[in-house]
């Protein structure tokens, strides 16, 4: 008996192994209501100008503050190939709509493979991502070659190679390296730029279902339209310097990135599964220009720290609905030679939201 389990055995789980689709696929609906308090994250002396006399900004805003609405799809499909691999591919479509400045609505995509071996307990897994924002609305400005103000859009498009290596069973270590651009519209093509991101990063998994991560990323950013031909993209120099930025002077930038996030299951909840996550974003921006402060004011001798404190509730509510909550708070301090600087950059954005997932499988 004992001869005969032995023999059959294997050949019963090869049986069951074979049985396993070849494809499997999913698919993520999500719907957020989203109240954002500075929709164009405008400093505190713009939007003082704007609640006395909208005119001043000549923005189209209907209001500083807005609520948004955002839907998602994801749809993803796995493939079991042959040499013991899981190749997965999969798609992120996310619509934001305002209700008071449509004009700001955008539309981000990303699309992204993935490897990894077919076993229990890999070691190692490697991704490819493209990422996209086909328009977004930036400010309204001044051309300076034509002396009226437009409004500023960029189209963002990101490219990323990036490997994970199980380290042990509860540490992951990644590697990842990106290239990617802004192109502006006809208007103010002297922001074009193209950049470089290196990055690194660890995730830990604690007892008790407490996760870690943290990340450093160096950014090296080249802006490639500042010496365009038939641009003026210098100010003259009996004009007086500006007290808001335009599209001249050389925007290039090197900057620094620290991220860390801490989740966990909160175990006092019992009667639906409930993820507690609080993450923070850290940059350090150092602008490179080598021209001088009086022919780029807004550039030389620039320093920017930007600080994102983000805290949020994710709920189970069944096995294919989640309900998501979260708070954001967002600030940027500008340092630079001249005050007019940090009165037009310095800002602070607050967000907070509700989402409703549902999984399809």
């Amino acid at each position: 008996m004992l001869l005969l389990f032995a023999l059959t055995a294997p050949c019963g789980a090869a049986r069951r192994h074979a049985r396993l689709p070849t494809f499997e696929w999913g698919l993520d609906v999500s719907a957020a209501a989203v109240y954002n308090d500075n929709i164009l994250r405008l400093s505190g002396r713009d939007t003082r100008s704007f609640l006395s006399d909208p005119a001043t900004l000549t923005e189209p805003l209907k209001s500083v503050d807005d609520l948004e609405t955002e839907i998602a799809l994801s749809p993803r499909v796995q493939w079991r190939a042959p040499q013991k691999l899981m190749l997965s591919a999969d798609y992120r479509m996310k619509a934001v709509s305002r209700v008071r400045n449509g004009f700001t609505d955008y539309q981000t995509h990303q699309f992204a493979v993935s490897a990894r071996p077919r076993v229990i307990g890999y070691r190692w897994s490697a991704r490819a991502r493209v990422s996209a924002i086909p328009s977004f609305y930036l400010r309204a400005y001044r051309d300076r070659d034509y002396g009226e103000r437009h409004a500023a859009r960029f189209a963002n498009y990101e490219y990323e190679g990036s490997v994970r290596y199980r380290v042990r069973r509860d540490f992951w270590a990644e590697a990842a390296a990106a290239w990617g651009s802004y192109y502006y519209n006809s208007k103010f093509t002297e922001y074009d730029s193209e950049y470089w991101t290196m990055a690194a990063g660890v995730r830990y998994a604690l007892p008790h279902e407490i996760r870690l991560n943290g990340s450093y990323a160096r950014v090296l950013s080249v802006n490639i339209g500042k010496d365009q031909t038939g641009a003026t993209t210098i100010p003259p120099s009996d004009e007086p310097l500006p007290i808001e930025d335009t599209e001249y002077g050389d925007a290039g930038f090197h900057e620094d990135e620290i991220r860390t996030a801490i989740s966990a299951v909160l175990p006092w909840i019992k009667f639906v599964k409930t993820e507690a996550d609080v993450g923070y974003r850290w940059r350090r921006r150092v602008y490179v220009t080598n021209r001088s402060l009086e022919s780029d004011p807004f550039h030389r001798g620039r320093l920017d720290y930007r600080h994102v404190v983000t805290a949020g509730l994710t709920s189970s509510l069944r096995a294919d609905t989640k309900l998501s909550s979260y708070f954001s708070y967002e600030t940027r301090t500008a340092h630079s030679p001249l005050s007019s600087v940090p009165a037009a950059k310095d800002f602070i954005r607050r967000e907070v939201g509700l989402q409703v997932t549902y999984s399809l499988r």
